[in-house]
């Protein structure tokens, strides 16, 4: 009887990871190339001396 059950349960695990990897490969088709291909702007604080160093090393 646990060797029915694990078989089931693998089997359903297989099955979800099989539409999860569909729904994951439509969604990815789905992006805008476009879009993808500008730089993400980060913004950064002008006024922080980037030389500057709090870090105490041994």
């Amino acid at each position: 009887m646990e060797d029915l059950t694990l078989a089931l349960i693998t089997l359903t695990s297989f099955v979800l990871l099989f539409v999860v990897a569909i729904f994951a490969d439509r969604a990815g088709s789905a992006m805008d190339p476009e879009i993808l291909a500008e730089p993400i702007r980060i913004p950064v604080e002008a006024d922080v001396p980037m030389s500057r160093v709090d870090a105490d090393v041994a």
